[in-house]
Order: C-alpha cells, then structure tokens, then sequence
C-alpha cells in the first residue's frame, strides 16, 4: 500500500461455459437397424443392430449475473505480513519499520487483529455491492471466495479489497449490457453507492 490508501477495489469481466453466447452438442432422438454379417462361410449369420439417430441442437451459455470476491482467510498468513506494511503501523514506538519486530508479540498481535478488521471490512463492502446490483434487477450471485486459486490482486494488498465481477461477457445478453452506454454508467452506480453506504458505515456505525 505505497499510496496509502484505504480502499483497493478491481472491477473485472466474468467468463463460464464452453464457449461464448452458447455451443452445439448432440443427442439421440432415435434409432435405425442395421444388417451386420458375423461369422464366415456356412457359419456366416445375418445379425440386426441398432445404429443411434444423432440431432444437433444449440445449448445457450447459462451463467449470468454478479459476484463479488474477497480474499481467502486460509491466506491470513500471507495477508498479516502485507498488513504490516500498511501505514497504520508506523506510529509504533520503537521503529516504523515493521520487519525488524517481526518477533515481537505486540506487532504480531496488531497484525492479527487488523487483517480480521479489513477482512471484516471486505465482506461488508462487498455484500453492500452486491445489494446494489439486486437492487438494479441484475442476477446476485453473492459474496465468494475462491480457496482452490487465490486471486493475487486481493491477496497483495494491505487495506480492506473486493473484486467486482460485473458481469459474464460470455452471456450475449450481458456482454451486450456491459458494452453499452447505459450498462457501464449503471454499474458505475451500483459500485459508487455501495462505497458511500460502506465509507457512512465506517463514520456513523449506528446509521446502518
């Protein structure tokens, strides 16, 4: 956190299925007999085997709607350590240089108890983006963590973090809404009133 922020939000596409807008599989929808000759000379036989009838048929890409990531607790390890570095350490007596206490209980302590506070604060501002969205008669998919995969861009920071993904541009009907006008100004929207929802949260907590 070299700038000092408070805040690190990514805003991202989503993608799912085989491919983009939809894909072709294929089904039985019947079948036809064939004769089949086993054997040889006297022993040869005429046998009738049933050879399945195929159809081809368009399978339109169902995954839709928003999600938002927060870090994964497994990775609080990882996480102390960038929240160590963090500005809100560096009125600590003794030195601002946080490396040099890495043994030390009391900086170990801290650590803990502000990567649980902006673990806290992740969930809270990324449930209020998602409340917006629903809001907007987009599909909530909810709050998630990935644990099998760590999203690197939630991981590195040292403040509270959420990754927005606004949409799946491999759903026609989404991707057209997210290229559009209308669709970004409103995603926009949704993300800006989540944030003055959290940032009055954090400065009146008895208002919400």
């Amino acid at each position: 956190n070299q700038s000092k922020a408070d805040l690190f939000i990514s805003i991202h596409c989503n993608s799912a299925g085989k491919a983009p807008g939809g894909w072709y599989e294929k089904r039985v929808v019947g079948y036809d007999e064939k004769e089949n000759y086993v054997g040889k000379g006297k022993k040869k036989k005429t046998k009738i085997i049933k050879v399945p009838i195929y159809e081809s048929f368009y399978v339109l890409n169902p995954a839709r709607g928003t999600e938002t990531f927060i870090w994964t607790a497994k990775e609080n390890s990882h996480k102390e350590q960038l929240v160590g570095n963090n500005a809100e350490f560096e009125g600590y007596e003794g030195d601002s240089t946080i490396t040099e206490h890495e043994n030390d209980p009391v900086i170990n302590a801290l650590k803990l108890v502000y990567t649980k506070k902006y673990f806290m604060n992740s969930l809270r501002l990324a449930e209020m983006v998602q409340e917006e969205f629903a809001k907007s008669g987009r599909v909530n998919r909810g709050v998630k963590q990935r644990n099998d995969v760590g999203i690197w861009v939630l991981h590195a920071t040292g403040m509270p973090s959420i990754l927005v993904e606004a949409g799946f541009i491999s759903h026609k009907e989404e991707e057209e809404y997210m290229n559009s006008e209308a669709g970004q100004n409103e995603i926009v929207e949704n993300v800006l009133n989540a944030i003055k929802r959290y940032v009055q949260a954090l400065e009146n907590p008895k208002s919400v």
